[in-house]
């Protein structure tokens, strides 16, 4: 009895998840059945394992000048993406390829942006009311949709 005492102990001391342990073991104490008096090993969490072939096996630190810093920065922040991944791209492909929008663009992704917006509240009120009642309002969003992706051919 001792034994057991102990490792009971020792399993309400290493986790909290040893309530279904304790319960199941008082259980087995109550019934007369005989049960191993050690904690269930339980599976360990975390996120997959990555394959051989996606690891990274190297890191490498980098000291700079200010402007050279600035500069790797901005990159960053005008790709929407982190600074390693500027200094990775830079050393395989030796150039950052960043595609900012041009005036014309940024004029049709707020139009495109506005007709979405349209589109959504119309949505809305067709399952709150039915679609009949935007089933025409959607045809002129619709057709508004079609001139604007006219207009634009990259």
């Amino acid at each position: 009895m001792k034994k057991l005492a102990r490792a009971t102990f020792a399993c309400v001391i290493r986790s909290k998840k040893c309530f279904s342990y304790l319960k199941t073991l008082l259980l087995s104490l109550l019934s007369s059945q005989k049960m191993d008096p050690t904690p269930p090993t339980t599976r360990q969490g975390g996120r997959p394992k990555k394959a051989d072939e996606d690891k990274r096996d190297y890191a490498v630190q980098v000291r700079m000048k200010a402007n050279g810093y600035e500069r790797i920065k901005a990159l960053a922040e005008q790709r929407g993406s982190s600074m390693a991944d500027v200094i990775r791209e830079l050393c395989t492909k030796g150039k950052v390829v960043v595609n900012t929008p041009t005036p014309e663009q940024e004029v049709i992704l707020r139009q495109l942006a506005g007709l979405s917006n349209n589109l959504n509240q119309l949505a809305r009120r067709a399952n709150a009311d039915g679609f009949a009642s935007v089933a025409l309002l959607v045809q002129h969003q619709v057709q508004a949709l079609g001139k604007l992706l006219d207009r634009y051919q990259p």
